[in-house]
């Protein structure tokens, strides 16, 4: 979580050209940031490990659904951001899992590259922080988790600058389509890990 919450700082602190992030974007980082608090709580009630593995059968089968085909024409309503929001938050406080449902639904909704950048870097920063703060106020923080984050700091910096060059030569649909895809195997590693 704290190597995550560092990537998406980095991400966020890049120089901009426009602002990206609209109403339906802060309503997402919003409740996600609420819910999260929700998830740190259940995870500090168990064990953690059935939600792990019930995330990834859940992720795979929200991969399948985010294939079928949508109405080009429309967008998703408000709420519809609300709701992911705040189940992309529960998960992030309860399984440190947000990216493979994120990405699914900011696909689903039919952001461009560089919004849909932008948007995960700031859900990660809002739930990160608070997920962190309940981690530690759980006494899941340790000095070992702290270290390892520091040793990969470096090859996170490297992954967002290699990140931003990507995205922004990508087409949409190659990025929506490697999106499902590393959705896909890393939910599949989330059941057998």
């Amino acid at each position: 979580m704290i190597c995550n919450l560092i990537a998406s700082i980095l991400i966020v602190l890049q120089k901009k050209e426009h602002k990206l992030l609209d109403k339906n974007s802060y309503i997402l980082i919003g409740s996600g940031g609420i819910f999260t608090i929700a998830g740190v709580i259940a995870l500090s009630s168990t064990t953690g490990e059935i939600l792990v593995k019930l995330s990834g059968i859940f992720f795979i089968g929200l991969t399948f659904y985010s294939i079928r085909k949508r109405n080009k024409n429309t967008s998703l309503p408000s709420h519809n951001y609300f709701f992911a929001g705040a189940f992309i938050g529960f998960l992030t406080g309860a399984v440190s899992v947000s990216g493979p449902p994120l990405a699914l639904f900011l696909n689903r909704a039919k952001v461009s590259n560089r919004k849909f950048r932008e948007i995960f870097a700031a859900f990660s920063v809002v739930t990160a922080v608070i997920a962190i703060l309940g981690y530690y106020q759980a006494g899941m923080v340790t000095e070992q988790t702290i270290k390892t984050s520091f040793i990969f700091a470096p090859i996170l910096l490297t992954g967002t600058i290699v990140g931003k060059r990507l995205n922004s030569i990508m087409s949409i649909n190659s990025f929506q389509s490697t999106n499902i895809v590393l959705t896909l195997i890393a939910s599949i590693l989330l059941i057998f890990n």
